[in-house]
């Protein structure tokens, strides 16, 4: 291994929102919610252990999705203490897993000194995660679509466009809300949601957020999708209101992402909270510009050592 002895690893990596209505497994953006890991050296076993979102549940074993990310770069794990502190709610739609193998592949580049590139790290999370858009906008930050490869092709987003979180109690595993999608759909729904995909894509980089309300409709997987999700349609009637641009469902569900203006966000979230009973959350969120990061932390003397040469 190439890691400093005696120094942590930190690594955080940002929650995604995929899909984004007629960007089915192509569009998603990494937003300002993280998971943070440390990885720190130390003689004996492996020993793990997760704080926050999944504590109690995730397991605080090699069998962590995390330690097997990085124990596919850097082989069986050993004198490793792991410590996941988690924000990133589980199975609402917030890409909690990729977030998980994205960060232990950055992870085992550090450590191993792998070199692995962008297009590298991007290709081994697909491979876990069985499609790359959550893991691209992880990895890359921003707003992304996903090319052939798989690559991860930065799209520009408007400067005053703002997003809600809106995130229920309830869970839904990605499995179930693919399950729930039919395998075939009509050639009209195809064509309005391809149609729909590349003016979202348009409509952002060239800053036309009074498009966005008819652009984010999707016939692929949101009308089934949205069968289970409570509250859809009440956040969807303030479409066209107080800034709203229109709402998405987040990946699988069941979250759903508020398009917004930016100056907009503040009260439209309380509109949300008076409108969604219960233990839904509103969560006024910013697109997150960077992806996974990975820094050294080493002690005080360590690091006045470096800083003064």
């Amino acid at each position: 291994m190439a890691e400093r002895p005696g120094e942590t690893l930190v690594v955080t990596a940002p929650a995604t929102s995929a899909n984004l209505g007629p960007g089915f497994d192509v569009l998603a953006l990494a937003l300002d919610l993280s998971n943070v890991v440390r990885i720190t050296p130390r003689p004996g076993p492996l020993a793990v252990s997760v704080e926050g979102e999944g504590a109690g549940e995730l397991p605080a074993d090699a069998s962590n999705l995390f330690c097997r990310a990085l124990e596919s770069g850097i082989g069986p794990l050993e004198d490793l203490e792991i410590v996941c502190t988690n924000r990133v709610p589980l199975r609402r739609g917030l890409g909690s897993s990729s977030t998980a193998v994205c960060a232990g592949l950055v992870a085992a580049n550090a450590i191993g000194g792998l070199r692995w590139t962008p297009d590298d790290l991007l290709q081994r999370a697909t491979r876990f995660e069985g499609h790359a858009d959550n893991a691209a906008a992880c990895l890359s930050g921003g707003l992304v679509a996903v090319a052939p490869g798989p690559r991860a092709m930065p799209v520009a987003v408007p400067e005053d466009l703002g997003f809600i979180l809106v995130i229920p109690d309830g869970q839904v595993s990605t499995s179930d809300a693919r399950g729930a999608l039919p395998r075939e759909v009509p050639l009209e729904d195809a064509a309005t949601t391809l149609c729909h995909g590349i003016g979202l894509v348009m409509a952002l980089t060239e800053s036309r957020l009074e498009d966005l309300p008819a652009l984010l409709e999707d016939r692929l997987h949101e009308p089934y999708r949205g069968q289970a999700m409570p509250g859809l349609a009440d956040l969807r009637s303030l479409t066209g209101t107080d800034g709203c641009l229109g709402v998405t469902i987040s990946g699988s569900g069941p979250a759903a992402l508020v398009w917004c203006r930016r100056d907009a966000a503040p009260p439209l979230s309380g509109r949300i909270e008076e409108l969604l009973s219960g233990g839904t959350r509103a969560r006024i969120s910013q697109l997150a510009p960077t992806g996974v990061r990975a820094r050294w932390a080493g002690n005080e003397s360590t690091k006045l050592e470096r800083a003064i040469g």
